[in-house]
């Protein structure tokens, strides 16, 4: 449990699985999710012991920080917490509500033996359940803990892969996938980002009259984004850098090759998470300064121990950009994407607990840029406001649907040249709601 890694991230996933089977139970059952919901955590524990006479004790706590809970049902950490209430006699039952994924265990009266089960794993409802008999329920528990560590075993690692895949389903902040923060949807938005003008058919700015383009050496930025989910159970933070460069594929020509490099450093409830995401596209106009196809491949992977997930996904997409000019002093900007996400193997590191999601995403949104006609800074200046609806199909998500607002204003060159007639600063404000999550953002982009 030491050994940080592949191995440790995959037994943190799963050693905190208690629950009991579906068979009749001896002794109390553990506390409902529902009944925890007054714990502002990550991690929701509810312990019910028995204590003869049908008299029981009933203790719930919360974590933030996910391998501070990995043995709440081994025995020698009853006798700690509950000391001489507790013997190997006593019927126990327990439930970790693991980010929104319910585990459950139990020790029946008079029994060594420890079982678990995890009620749906994904989507098409499947249980995983076990049992592990020693002669003592300390040696029922060590079985379990070694079965958890020995993830080379096929069993082992299907519990894990099942885990990461529900966690996409009923956990609001997993960063691989299923919100708005994950590593999907990173790779979706990035696709399809209508907020900042880096277009091919935006280039020409002496033409078109655009008040952004691209094709500069550098584009850099970073963001910092707050925000809450599940009636502020969850609060996060984020900050996003951003590498991007495109190149005109011939000289003169207008089609462009993008590269993009987002990385980035969340924490939820201060559980602290990684990622970091590659992309390259080729943006072709199809009809010049009017309509362009960007087919675009992405990667990313996540890491994290604190919150029990690690994973990492491809993306492939293909993104249209059609504008509309004179439409005041401005120009309408009108985006679609179709694209397909999915996981991939980590056997890479000897262990594969790949979870198997695969999804369709599609993402629409309209963008209006603004010529402004007040300096700042003594240089003109620009707007744009965009919208976005993604939807995703495919393996059940916590979130199939999110809606994204930026606002970005801009400065200019100084000069008033075709090269200068672009914003190389800007201002970006974000807003992205999905239910119960929601969250905003600020940052700056240059360009040089």
């Amino acid at each position: 449990m030491q050994k940080f890694g592949w191995r440790s991230l995959a037994v943190m996933a799963v050693v905190w699985a208690v629950a009991p089977v579906a068979q009749a139970q001896v002794g109390p059952p553990p506390p409902s999710p529902q009944q925890l919901d007054d714990i502002q955590s990550l991690f929701r524990i509810g312990v019910t012991l028995g204590i003869g006479g049908g008299a029981t004790i009933t203790d719930s706590y919360g974590l933030d920080i996910a391998n501070d809970g990995q043995d709440f049902m081994n025995p020698q950490r009853l006798r700690e917490r509950y000391g001489a209430r507790y013997n190997d006699r006593l019927p126990v039952s327990g439930v970790i509500d693991f980010r929104g994924l319910p585990i459950y265990g139990f020790y029946d009266t008079n029994s060594s033996v420890f079982r678990i089960a995890i009620p749906a794993l994904d989507a098409e409802g499947e249980v995983y359940q076990n049992r592990f008999n020693g002669v003592t329920r300390q040696a029922s528990y060590d079985l379990f803990n070694s079965y958890l560590n020995d993830i080379d075993s096929a069993e082992a690692e299907r519990l894990v892969r099942l885990l990461l895949k529900s966690l996409a389903r009923y956990s609001p902040i997993d960063p691989l996938a299923g919100n708005p923060g994950s590593v999907q949807s990173g790779l979706v938005r990035a696709s399809l980002d209508l907020s900042s003008g880096d277009s091919a058919i935006e280039q020409d700015a002496a033409n078109s009259g655009g008040t952004n383009t691209a094709g500069d050496p550098w584009i850099m930025g970073a963001n910092y984004n707050g925000g809450s989910s599940n009636g502020g159970r969850y609060d996060f933070m984020r900050i996003d850098g951003r590498v991007a460069r495109s190149f005109r594929l011939t000289e003169g020509g207008r089609a462009l090759l993008k590269f993009d490099l987002p990385v980035s450093y969340s924490e939820v409830n201060g559980a602290r998470a990684a990622t970091a995401q590659f992309g390259v596209g080729v943006e072709v106009p199809v009809i010049a300064r009017r309509w362009s196809l960007e087919p675009r491949v992405g990667y990313g992977i996540t890491a994290s121990d604190q919150l029990g997930s690690v994973g990492n996904m491809l993306s492939a997409t293909v993104a249209s950009r059609y504008v509309l000019d004179g439409l005041g002093r401005g120009r309408l900007v009108i985006g679609n994407m179709v694209g397909y996400t999915t996981t991939l193997s980590t056997g890479i590191t000897g262990y594969n607990v790949n979870p198997g999601l695969k999804n369709w995403a599609f993402r629409n949104g309209l963008a209006y840029d603004l010529p402004l006609k007040f300096r700042g800074l003594g240089r003109n200046t620009s707007a744009r406001v965009s919208y976005a609806l993604t939807n995703y199909a495919g393996d059940k998500l916590y979130y199939n649907t999110f809606h994204e607002v930026t606002l970005s204003l801009g400065l200019r060159g100084r000069e008033e040249s075709a090269r200068n007639a672009r914003d190389l600063i800007r201002f970006n404000m974000n807003l992205i709601k999905a239910g119960g999550y929601t969250s905003w953002s600020a940052g700056l982009g240059f360009r040089f």
